[in-house]
């Protein structure tokens, strides 16, 4: 029996977790108390994506062993939070850890287990309880656990205590440096995490079948794995943000708010979450919100305009059609004749005196002839009597932030009746302005704000592709 166990746990180590299922099975077809056989089992069944056979077993083998099992308790807390019952995960978790370990191993799954719900106090107390506390292996969760309590001198002591062939020697070494420096790691929370994105067996799980991916997409370990990424590093920071978008647990916008909130991480990250937290729709159009930026919090807001290609703007009169695009395509030129274009636009008013972007086109053929007075006019005509109308907007602020007029663009800029649909051509000029705003005042992350959204919307706009190659490597 021995030596069929030993294969299925070599099969295990080497991640062929189906083959290690026919060996602990037949192990506990021998003895059904041999309960190590049976936690095994539950785990590769787990990882294999059969989470409610695993519980089946694990169920059974508490049954049948005469002896307590703390580690067949942890797999059962791991295996209720990927099925979404956090409440009876944690109780498990917590009556793991009134057992008596009876190796470093199950004193080791006792205090990952607790480490998932951050009972920094208890993985204390099930150590120091245990005849194993003096291992390093454990002994790194009671050094995380005391740097969590504030209690640097034992964290101290414990991570000093692990060699540097540990599994997590690199993490113990960096939380070292910290305690010494008497400063804190660089994480979501402000804490000091245990575990690896790694340990949470989501990207197992995720390939195990479909069913272990319905699981994955509503339960709270997944906005832990991201969580776990996000503290990892900027190379995780995508894949984080978009299980947060796919999770559908409350935690997931729980940790959005953080990060939106918090000081964790660029700008582009916290415009991310909120981002995100507007598509759950946990932030309304013209929400105002608090985000924080370069360590002071800020008042932002988020407006939804649905942008429809085939948007028109006003009735074109049947007679002008052929003239009115003949001119717009001579404005598109790259040397344009703008008092030609001008002459011919003025010519046309009397025939279309109720087309709004024919008199809009007028204005800025003016302002190109350099009748910045009679182009603005029109513009600010047109600002009144057509509030929907965002070209004029757009045209009116970048005239009055070129002319550094920044009091009257700062009316312009703080419009908020935004129409409900637009022509994307047209909120992609107002962003564009809006960029400009901003980066004459000063306020880049603004300015970032507005031109980020407009090359998401128009990346081939040569104005925008200006901007962005200006804006795209801020953070």
């Amino acid at each position: 029996m021995k030596h069929i166990y030993e294969q299925g746990l070599e099969y295990m180590q080497l991640g062929k977790f189906k083959k290690a299922i026919a060996y602990f099975t037949k192990v506990l077809e021998m003895d059904k108390t041999f309960f190590f056989a049976a936690n095994n089992l539950a785990l590769c069944l787990f990882l294999t994506g059969k989470i409610q056979e695993a519980v089946r077993v694990q169920s059974q083998s508490l049954e049948d062993s005469p002896i307590p099992n703390p580690f067949g308790f942890s797999n059962f807390s791991m295996f209720f939070q990927f099925l979404g019952d956090d409440q009876e995960a944690e109780k498990a978790a917590v009556f793991a850890a009134s057992l008596k370990t009876l190796n470093v191993e199950a004193t080791m799954k006792v205090c990952e287990t607790l480490a998932k719900f951050r009972r920094h106090q208890d993985i204390i107390k099930a150590a120091d309880a245990s005849d194993f506390g003096g291992d390093p292996y454990v002994r790194f969760y009671t050094g995380v656990a005391s740097a969590n309590l504030g209690d640097r001198k034992r964290a101290i002591e414990d991570l000093s205590s692990l060699k540097l062939d540990h599994v997590k020697a690199k993490l113990a070494q960096e939380y070292l440096q910290h305690l010494k420096n008497n400063t804190a790691p660089n994480t979501v929370r402000k804490d000091w995490p245990y575990l690896l994105p790694e340990e949470f067996y989501v990207h197992e799980l995720n390939k195990a079948s479909e069913s272990s991916q319905k699981y994955l997409k509503s339960c709270r370990v997944l906005v832990d794995f991201a969580e776990a990424m996000l503290n990892a590093g900027q190379d995780f920071t995508d894949e984080a943000m978009t299980i947060l978008q796919c999770c559908s647990h409350p935690e997931a916008v729980a940790l959005l708010r953080l990060i939106m909130h918090g000081s964790f991480g660029s700008d582009q990250l916290r415009l991310h979450a909120a981002s995100i937290l507007a598509q759950k729709g946990e932030i309304k159009s013209g929400d105002k919100f608090e985000m924080s930026h370069d360590g002071k919090s800020v008042q932002s807001q988020l407006l939804s305009i649905r942008l429809n290609p085939e948007f028109v703007f006003g009735r074109m009169p049947p007679g002008i059609r052929k003239q009115y695009k003949k001119l717009v395509m001579a404005a598109q030129a790259p040397f344009a004749d703008w008092p030609k274009i001008a002459k011919r636009y003025e010519r046309l008013l009397p025939e279309a005196p109720h087309f709004y972007p024919l008199r809009y086109n007028y204005a800025v053929s003016l302002i190109n002839c350099s009748q910045e007075m009679a182009g603005e006019g029109i513009l600010r005509s047109l600002v009144v009597e057509h509030p929907e109308y965002l070209f004029a907007h757009a045209s009116l602020l970048s005239i009055l932030v070129h002319a550094r007029r920044m009091a009257e663009a700062e009316k312009i800029a703080q419009r908020t009746d935004f129409p409900k649909e637009t022509h994307p051509d047209a909120y992609v000029a107002w962003l564009n302005a809006m960029t400009q705003y901003h980066e004459a005042r000063g306020e880049n992350y603004e300015a970032f704000q507005s031109i980020k959204l407009a090359h998401e919307i128009a990346p081939d706009n040569p104005h925008v592709a200006l901007l962005w190659l200006h804006w795209r490597d801020f953070a």
